[in-house]
């Protein structure tokens, strides 16, 4: 019989072909199967990838092992010359194991073979820092994926010390003199750079700092403290706390309320969909109930979120807290007005609101600092 895949694909004859079972088996090359050129031939590939091994007298083909990692296979979909197969996920990388051999190898009715093949990692994938603002000097916690050999981490051209790696999570130390730029990765196996600068005072809408209002003020109405940049608790300039015993149940409170009114925050053109609203906090004890109810103004239009981290199964039981300063993250496609539609564009926006909202439930103590709220491209 003679299987016929996709146009472009492998044609392969059935292994009762022509096929010498008992001949011993011989590997010349790996490729894709589906090739992207004449010769598809490739020394190397991630785990998952689907391939074809090629050769002769591969017919009677028992097992196949990528780094000593059996996979798994459909002899039907083989031949004489050809094995179809995907490297399985779970097959160890050089990456992950410094002893593995490098290799495929083929066990079939006849004998082995064996042939240099390369299970390789993917690129470091970076998700995304812990905390957008840093101190001089201080940690910077760099989340994602696939961080093996990681021979570098940049913040701009400057190097910075590698204080503990792991698959998921890099720390490095930030330099004395402190710095805004890009990080970037860089490893073995291809180099991740974030889309956002650290330590980045552009973009804010409120950061306490730069005045929000005509008049000059940092914010038009509301009474939150604003504590000073010297203030040991300080991530990048002024910030706002509220540091409570005994929050009563109440709806407002001008003593948790910071807002703008109406001013032009120069923010570009776009859908809320192509945005994320962010910003630092500092969440010193366990959060347990209430929220922050944050009010943008657009096109005469009111879009809320309700700020909520603790509820959640994650979070629950024990309460919300953060190591220092952190970056909330928030689509800002979930700002949404009472009829559920979302804001169409963002340069429209002409006003924040951050209030702190007890929920109807008295807090017996609560401990919070934010700073640098904004809207950034996803």
């Amino acid at each position: 019989m003679v299987l016929t895949l996709l146009s472009g694909m492998l044609s392969v004859q059935s292994c009762k072909d022509d096929d010498d079972v008992d001949a011993a088996p011989l590997i010349t090359n790996v490729r894709l199967l589906d090739p992207v050129a004449a010769d598809s031939t490739i020394k190397g590939a991630l785990p998952g990838t689907l391939v074809v091994i090629q050769g002769q007298n591969l017919g009677s083909v028992l097992k196949v092992y990528f780094n000593d990692f059996e996979a798994s296979f459909n002899s039907a979909l083989g031949s004489s010359s050809n094995i179809i197969l995907s490297i399985p996920a779970a097959a160890p990388t050089l990456a992950e194991d410094a002893n593995v051999p490098n290799t495929v190898r083929v066990v079939t009715r006849g004998g082995e073979a064996t042939y240099d093949f390369s299970l390789t990692s993917p690129e470091p994938r970076v998700d995304g820092v812990y905390s957008e603002f840093v101190k001089p000097g201080g940690t910077v916690i760099i989340n994602g994926n696939y961080f093996y050999n990681i021979k570098s981490v940049k913040l701009g051209t400057a190097s910075l010390e590698i204080l503990n790696r792991s698959q998921t999570e890099l720390r490095v130390k930030m330099p004395a003199t402190g710095t805004m730029d890009y990080l970037t990765v860089e490893g073995d196996f291809g180099t991740a750079k974030t889309n956002f600068r650290l330590n980045d005072t552009t973009f804010h809408m409120i950061n306490f700092d730069v005045p929000a209002t005509t008049w000059g003020d940092a914010v038009c109405y509301g009474t939150a403290a604003i504590l000073p940049a010297t203030d040991p608790g300080a991530i990048s300039g002024k910030y706002s706390i509220i540091k409570e015993s005994n929050l009563p149940s109440t709806g407002y409170n001008d003593k948790w309320v910071l807002a703008t009114c109406y001013f032009d925050f120069k923010l570009e053109a776009g859908a809320a969909t192509e945005r994320l609203f962010k910003f630092e906090h500092n969440v010193v004890e366990a959060w347990k109930s209430g929220q922050y109810d944050f009010t943008i103004s657009a096109d005469g239009k009111d879009y809320t979120f309700a700020y909520k981290p603790w509820n959640s199964t994650v979070y629950q039981a024990t309460g919300f807290k953060t190591n220092g300063w952190n970056t909330a993250v928030i689509d800002l496609g979930e700002f949404k007005t009472g009829d559920g539609s979302s804001i169409a564009d963002v340069s429209k926006i002409t006003d924040l609101k951050v209030s702190f909202n007890t929920s109807d439930a008295a807090i017996a103590s609560f401990n919070t600092s934010v700073d640098n709220f904004r809207i950034v491209k996803k």
